[in-house]
């Protein structure tokens, strides 16, 4: 028997044993010690996909929606980590269902800053989304209240800077940083092809005054 008297799966059952623990553990057990961190993910993103998931038996697109074991081990997490080690585990283990953000916020400046310099000073995942209420910030007023965190003075104008310009995420985006999208990839295309053609010139100039050479070499014999 367990401690609330229910009893206890028994290990040679072939469906326990497939069986995700996540997906079966009851997570609730968790507030008895962390009552304001679980009180803080019942209010958040994570906890409303959950809810719709149980209430249509449908996963979404980026898979089951996470509970506590998805983000924690009991077992094998080490202690006195590093804030700078801790927010690059903590952004390995968003992006395990956010892979996309993962890789945007790499290319960032908060992501080089704070993966290759490891500036502990920079913004991981949970600065600017927080730890368990996981906002979305697609509103604005909360945009602008996460980059005050480390921007007290920030005005409107932050939250039209784009950190997550993956082209798979665009339709998510509010209207203004659709169009902002919209050139930023515009105008990488133009590099793009800018730098395409200048390097098929360079590289003909060479080939041409390389043949120039080998025919005046030819001519002198």
């Amino acid at each position: 028997m367990t401690e609330d008297e229910q009893k206890h799966p028994d290990p040679k059952d072939p469906e326990y044993l497939q069986a995700d623990p996540k997906r079966t553990f009851d997570y609730q057990k968790c507030e008895k010690c962390h009552k304001k961190a679980y009180a803080r993910y019942k209010k958040g993103e994570h906890a409303k996909a959950l809810k719709e998931e149980k209430k249509t038996g449908e996963v979404s697109e980026t898979g089951h929606a996470p509970t506590c074991g998805d983000c924690h081990s009991a077992h094998y997490a080490p202690p006195h980590l590093s804030e700078t080690q801790t927010g690059m585990n903590m952004m390995e283990t968003c992006g395990e269902c956010h892979a996309a953000q993962k890789n945007s916020y790499l290319k960032n400046f908060h992501g080089k800053t704070a993966v290759h310099l490891a500036n502990d000073r920079s913004a991981y995942c949970t600065d600017c989304h927080g730890a368990h209420e996981c906002i979305s910030l697609k509103d604005e007023t909360k945009a602008l209240d996460a980059c005050r965190r480390c921007h007290p003075d920030a005005q409107k104008g932050f939250t039209d800077v784009i950190i997550h310009e993956s082209q798979k995420e665009a339709e998510k985006k509010s209207d203004s940083k659709k169009e902002s999208l919209k050139i930023v990839y515009v105008m990488g295309t133009i590099s793009l092809v800018f730098v395409v053609v200048l390097l098929t010139l360079l590289y003909s100039h060479s080939f041409l005054l390389l043949l120039r050479k080998i025919h005046e070499k030819l001519r002198k014999h």
